[in-house]
């Protein structure tokens, strides 16, 4: 078998000879790559850009948000009506609380609303009037007095207010909205305002009955650090995957003794840990290098490439089980390590290289995804699992070789111990599941492809979610509530769809045109409504503010705009917007910019994330006539950003898969095709792997398990586990059958080669197997939703990539064996 060209002699050649010199330059590189990694920059949150993200970027930038909502939850703990006496005394409570502390002087209030409203407002407005005392009352006297209150004050008001009081009979929870001024503060000055006004509200005493929990969005996923969860998580996998390494290097000593082998064991798991940490560092050094502050062709770190640490641990430590393994049997066999790293590289080391770059490929087939963090996810997971190959094949082999001259040199080199170390039971057992591949590769092919046909089906009924909030600790208590807030009042108040207008705005067509649109708006499924109209802020709404002033409305009649709005043929609009930007609200709905005219219509609305494309396509239809008059309709709101990635996610998964695995194939026919003649080997070897990556995702749609920014890897997953088992094998088979045939040895039809086959690499596919399903799997544990249902997910495919390798690879295997002995 040859090596290959002069560049792989070369490096094949250099660590023996040179060990200290290829220690110390990879110990070089680690510490430029180090500096570099000091530098990386880790945005916050969760990191989306698409055209919904950029156009409320553009309303932010342009009109900012004047104000911001608490909503504080107010529940009764038995279900009972929280329409009550206990529950009047806590909003009372929470008023005084509030107005009474050092945030008052935060709080915002508009025209007809006060600046904490809450859905007993009504019962208190009417205790004032009748300037009744509140103390003494009894829940249904609280109940009679919203029902007075009901027949007084305004529908608009009433509306509001009952939107306030949870679905259900009787409702069971209410809300209190607390509404502050925002104006000219940035996002870390709101939460910070936001937290100060929590701490006011939690100071309040509560009823035994009642439960009161405040919400803000912002400040739960401003709190969502998730730095210290990654940290455990990462610390966890690689402690245990440390011990599974010790089980796993561990051989029996022969006549070495316990005291040698132990030394030689730790000695491994001691170099496989510095060369994985050396990955980690070679992978965060690259990450800067080709982020915006240099090459600017991926993006910052953020919370989902927070993961790409524990990819490259748990997927690397197989490529040292596997040099290790090979280096250890060769080694002792020799007696000369560097003999031993010659044969180890010019067979698991060929392999090895297969291994990382097939892995790199279907990482870096995310960069067709119009996702752009999982982009940046795919490069840096590629970059980690090629250093992870690079030093692999360069630090850790040349450590060895330099502790295993110094044992030969003092005649301590076990070789007993290390020649036998592939006789053990794993591997016996391992070679027994060749029996299909003899007796039936037929059938267990035919299985297969039912199974991976069963598994394309689930693949069509998994869903594809994206939400902000599954980046947020589950054991978070403010995200039970935000689960409540949005089950039990449709969302919640701070719901909103935002549309953004640009283009021919200052005409009167136009403005003809949006107050039409805003009435069939009102009549879209999801759109809140107040008596009968869509609660929008808009510029209609600011007119129609205008109109109801005495001042505003003569000069707005001068200029062609009366009541109704009416909007005359010959009405000077732009003079109309620039009377509207001083009236009260008209800075939130109205800006000049260097084209004319922008504009933003605010709509409360209550859509869950699967219906919120349909939502802005039902309000383009609404807004038709402003479309016909030449104004620009974009509707915009985080329900869809949230929406459109996880349809992209889930149109790009296939496109991903189909690149992924192809790109593989390609590869791999050629390397067989130009190593051995035999292209077809390529073709087999990838094969398994449609049938992992089928039935992982049927597997994911029983367990209900979705698509996300997440688990969307797991096409370049199911490369990165099960190509590497499946190249394993088929190189020790081609390696077997030679040697059987070259030594005039009875092959078997081929059976035998892949028996000692199979045998042989069982002890580094099941170790691999474990060390990858420990550190995956201690994802699970995660508090964070993604990071545990993609430790599933892997523990699925490490499964079923253990099968393919030893059942389904195998039966092609012989079938192509067979085939050829008989051609």
């Amino acid at each position: 078998m040859k090596p290959g060209g002069p560049s792989i002699t070369a490096l094949r050649s250099a660590v023996p000879r040179r060990p200290v010199l290829v220690l110390l330059l990879t110990v070089l590189v680690t510490g430029v790559l180090g500096a570099f990694a000091s530098q990386s920059v880790v945005e916050d949150g969760v990191a989306v850009e698409n055209e919904y993200s950029e156009a409320l970027d553009v309303l932010d930038e342009t009109f900012g948000d004047p104000q911001s909502v608490l909503q504080v939850v107010v529940r009764t703990r038995d279900g009972d009506d929280v329409r009550s006496a206990d529950a009047l005394a806590v909003t009372r409570a929470l008023r005084e609380a509030v107005e009474g502390s050092d945030v008052a002087d935060t709080l915002a209030e508009e025209p007809g609303r006060p600046p904490i409203l809450s859905f007993l407002t009504p019962a208190e407005q009417a205790l004032a009037q009748q300037e009744r005392d509140p103390d003494g009352l009894d829940d249904g006297e609280v109940r009679d007095l919203l029902a007075q209150a009901a027949e007084q004050l305004p529908d608009e008001v009433v509306a509001l207010t009952e939107e306030l009081l949870a679905e259900g009979d009787p409702p069971g929870a209410g809300l209190v909205l607390v509404f502050q001024d925002t104006r000219d503060l940035d996002e870390d000055e709101v939460v910070a305002r936001q937290a100060e006004l929590v701490e006011v509200i939690e100071q309040v005493e509560v009823p035994a009955t009642l439960e009161v929990a405040p919400l803000s969005l912002a400040l739960l996923l401003d709190d969502n650090d998730i730095g210290p969860e990654i940290g455990r998580l990462f610390g966890t996998a690689l402690g245990i995957i440390l011990l599974v390494l010790a089980l796993v290097y561990w051989s029996r000593p022969g006549r070495s003794g316990r005291g040698t082998m132990l030394r030689r064991t730790l000695a491994d798991v001691g170099l496989t840990l510095v060369t994985i940490l050396f990955a980690v560092v070679w992978m965060q050094g690259l990450g800067v290098l080709l982020g915006p502050d240099h090459a600017g062709l991926i993006g910052y770190f953020d919370s989902q490439t927070q993961i790409v640490p524990i990819l490259v641990v748990a997927l690397g430590v197989d490529f040292a089980i596997h040099l290790l393994a090979r280096y250890r049997t060769e080694a002792g066999v020799s007696g000369d390590p560097g003999r031993g790293y010659v044969v180890t590289f010019a067979t698991v080391g060929v392999a090895l290289l297969l291994d990382s770059t097939t892995t790199a490929i279907g990482f870096l087939t995310n960069l067709f995804s119009p996702v752009d963090f999982l982009a940046t996810l795919g490069v840096l997971a590629a970059s980690g699992i090629l250093a992870a190959f690079v030093l692999t094949m360069t630090f850790l082999p040349a450590a060895r070789i330099l502790l295993d001259r110094r044992a030969v040199a003092r005649d301590r080199l076990p070789t007993d111990a290390l020649s036998a170390s592939g006789s053990a039971t794993i591997p016996r057992l391992m070679g027994r599941t060749v029996w299909l591949a003899d007796r039936a590769p037929v059938p267990t092919l035919l299985v297969t492809l039912a199974l991976t046909g069963v598994g394309v089906y689930g693949f069509t009924q998994l869903d594809s979610r994206f939400e902000l909030t599954d980046f947020v600790p589950q054991d978070e208590p403010q995200l039970e509530v935000f689960a409540f807030v949005e089950e039990a009042f449709g969302g919640g108040f701070g719901q909103q769809t935002e549309v953004l207008l640009t283009g021919e705005l200052a005409t009167p067509q136009a403005l003809d045109a949006l107050v039409a649109s805003l009435d069939r708006a009102g009549q879209v499924d999801g759109v809140r409504t107040v008596a009968g109209a869509p609660d929008a802020t808009s510029v209609v709404s600011v007119l129609d503010d205008a109109l109801a002033t005495e001042e505003l409305a003569g000069a707005l009649g001068e200029l062609g705009v009366t009541e109704g709005p009416e909007v005359a043929d010959d009405a000077d609009v732009d003079a109309v917007y620039e009377l509207l930007l001083e009236a009260p609200g008209g800075e939130q709905v109205l800006a000049e910019v260097a084209d004319g005219w922008r504009s933003r219509v605010e709509l409360r609305t209550s859509v869950e994330q699967a219906e919120a494309l349909t939502l802005r396509n039902d309000l383009l239809e609404a807004f038709d006539p402003a479309t016909d008059a030449g104004v620009e309709v974009f509707p915009t709101s985080q329900e869809l950003v949230q929406a459109s990635v996880a349809d992209e996610i889930e149109a790009a998964q296939l496109v991903s898969i189909l690149v992924a695995l192809a790109a593989v194939m390609l590869l791999l026919a050629v390397f067989y095709g130009w190593r051995r003649r035999q292209p077809l080997i390529g073709v087999l070897t990838v094969l398994p792997i449609g049938f992992v990556l089928a039935a992982t995702f049927g597997m994911m749609a029983a367990t209900d398990i979705p698509l996300n920014p997440v688990t969307a890897t797991l096409a370049a997953l199911s490369i990165g586990i099960g190509v590497p088992f499946t190249i394993h094998v088929a190189n020790r088979f081609l390696e077997e059958r030679d040697r059987a045939d070259g030594d005039g040895r009875d092959g078997g039809d081929g059976i035998e080669a892949l028996r000692r086959a199979v045998g042989e690499t069982g002890g580094a596919v099941v170790g691999s197997a474990l060390t990858t399903a420990i550190g995956f799997g201690v994802l699970t544990t995660s508090t964070l939703l993604p990071f545990e249902q993609l430790g599933y997910v892997i523990v699925y495919a490490i499964v079923l990539s253990g099968i393919a390798a030893t059942l389904v690879l195998p039966s092609l295997l012989a079938l192509w064996d067979r085939r050829q002995r008989a051609g």
